[in-house]
């Protein structure tokens, strides 16, 4: 199948209250304090901060090329032939509504592109070929013919708007605008259970634990990476034993960080303190207390070493112990939707991306403590 822009669509996804015309860029700083609190995201000003960059290299590699802007940033939509099935666009919205455009309607000299979302595609460091570029119309064709969509890892086509007049027009009819409802939406009962059933488990974990409790290595991720590690145990239908594994590893995986980088080596001090400390229980046998060690020291690793690594360990049920380190890893990530987004490329099990939507709703559950 050949892919023609002409004939596809450019969907825009926002919050219905709010419109297609909001972004983040148009709020003061107390303004963008007040959009963190309430979506739960920390360092809301960090992300604020990064959009501005983002932003303002899109436009300057745009016009580079001979684009034209109407705006000081763009408005983003994602582009399609027919929205895929899994789409997870809408979850971080309370009442989502998507605006679909057809192409064709577009002025090509007031559009970029990136190959996947702008942030990951200008920032990451590999040998893609559309890396680090900004295509127009005729370019990111080319690459969407080369590189079609995945529609397991949800790599698409973003589509930067540099002018407004397209969506004014086809906001005004309300047949090119879809309501959408977030699956799974909690309800405020199923919220209180939530927090009664993982209460226990949150007593062992007190702010003394961490360098900086109310960071986002703190409190309140430990919380929230517990109890996805938990579900997604449940979803991947891993018996009790495990889950008290998984549960502990979660609780205590980062609370040997000392800084809030890159640190691979911080699983092994988290284990370390973890001993130090006395909180593992005193239950859990032998051999799972080597897997429980295996699994915190190594949730920071790339995945694929951590698996290799498990040959020079004495464990004796090598493939659980790697099923186990997936599930902790993927809890991890998903709850990356506190920076705003969650990139389901990096989410090993294939139940981990059915809970994107919970990883947000976790967010209002057990909130960032924001000084």
């Amino acid at each position: 199948m050949k892919y023609v822009l002409d004939e596809m669509f450019a969907f825009r996804f926002y919050e219905k209250k709010d419109g297609p015309f909001v972004s983040l860029r148009q709020f003061n700083y107390d303004e963008v304090t007040e959009i963190g609190k309430k979506a739960g995201i920390c360092n809301i000003h960090d992300i604020y901060k990064n959009r501005v960059m983002i932003e303002d290299l899109l436009m300057r590699l745009f016009k580079r090329k001979g684009g034209i802007s109407d705006l000081p940033y763009p408005y983003y939509a994602t582009v399609f032939d027919e929205l895929p099935s899994n789409n997870q666009l809408h979850v971080r919205f309370n009442e989502p509504q998507c605006l679909k455009i057809p192409m064709k309607e577009f002025p090509k000299d007031k559009v970029s592109f990136t190959y996947g979302q702008s942030p990951r595609a200008l920032t990451r460091k590999d040998n893609h070929p559309t890396r680090r570029k900004v295509l127009l119309w005729d370019e990111a064709e080319w690459v969407i013919n080369q590189f079609p969509y995945i529609y397991d890892e949800g790599t698409w086509l973003e589509m930067q708007i540099w002018e407004d007049n397209t969506l004014k027009k086809f906001y005004q009819n309300s047949e090119n605008i879809t309501d959408f409802v977030v699956e799974e939406r909690l309800s405020e009962q199923e919220r209180v259970d939530l927090i009664r059933k993982y209460s226990e488990e949150f007593r062992s974990l007190t702010s003394d634990l961490f360098f900086s409790p109310n960071s986002v290595h703190g409190l309140s991720h430990a919380r929230r990476v517990l109890v996805l590690s938990d579900i997604i145990a449940d979803y991947c239908g891993r018996v009790e034993k495990d889950r008290k594994v998984l549960k502990c590893a979660a609780a205590f995986h980062d609370i040997g960080r000392m800084n809030h980088k890159e640190d691979e080596n911080h699983g092994v001090e988290s284990y370390k303190k973890m001993e130090e400390r006395n909180v593992i229980p005193s239950d859990i046998e032998a051999e799972d207390r080597k897997l429980l060690q295996y699994i915190v020291e190594e949730h920071p690793r790339d995945f694929e070493k951590a698996k290799k690594r498990l040959n020079e360990l004495n464990i004796h049920d090598k493939q659980r112990a790697a099923d186990l380190l997936s599930i902790l890893k993927d809890a991890d990530t998903l709850d990356r939707c506190r920076f705003g987004n969650v990139d389901i490329l990096y989410l090993i099990n294939p139940e981990s991306k059915k809970l994107v939507n919970l990883g947000y709703q976790l967010l209002t559950i057990y909130p960032e403590i924001l000084n």
